[in-house]
């Protein structure tokens, strides 16, 4: 008689990834990493857009702290540098048309990268590191499409 609502079918997943501070911030992208593709990105929405409901089905906090406010793209692409202001940011990512998408270290792929399924609806996820500058992008193959934004600080899960 008194049941309670069940909890989602589909759980976020919680991406802990430790994050190291490097000195050396001018490390030259290596024969391996993985070649820019072309992107639709874009810093914002267009006015007049929907951009509460891309805010809404990122699951972004009310009032965020953008470190990367909103895009959309298309394969690989480097994000734009940020420095949070905090031990601890988050990420927010969704994508399609393929079954995972990776955050990686620019110029380093293989250094502890996070992989986002694209068949749930987003990931939310926490990324502790020092205060520092930070060189992620998106590792996605093909026509891969995705949305983000990074935000400073941490919110709940």
């Amino acid at each position: 008689m008194g049941r309670s609502t069940a909890i989602p079918a589909v759980l976020l997943p919680l991406l802990l990834v430790t994050a190291c501070s490097d000195s050396d911030d001018s490390t030259p992208r290596s024969a391996g990493s993985p070649p820019k593709t072309t992107s639709t990105a874009s810093a914002s929405p267009a006015p007049g857009s929907s951009a509460g409901s891309v805010e809404k089905s990122l699951r972004l906090p009310a009032h965020p702290m953008y470190l990367v406010p909103v895009r959309d793209g298309v394969g690989t692409e480097d994000l734009p540098d940020f420095t949070p202001g905090k031990e601890v940011y988050t990420v927010h990512i969704k994508c399609s048309g393929a079954s995972s998408v990776k955050l990686i270290k620019q110029g380093r792929p293989k250094d502890n990268p996070t992989s986002i399924n694209c068949d749930t609806p987003v990931t939310v996820g926490r990324i502790y590191a020092d205060p520092v500058k930070q060189k992620l992008a998106i590792q996605a193959d093909g026509e891969a499409r995705w949305t983000a934004a990074i935000v400073d600080g941490q919110r709940a899960l």
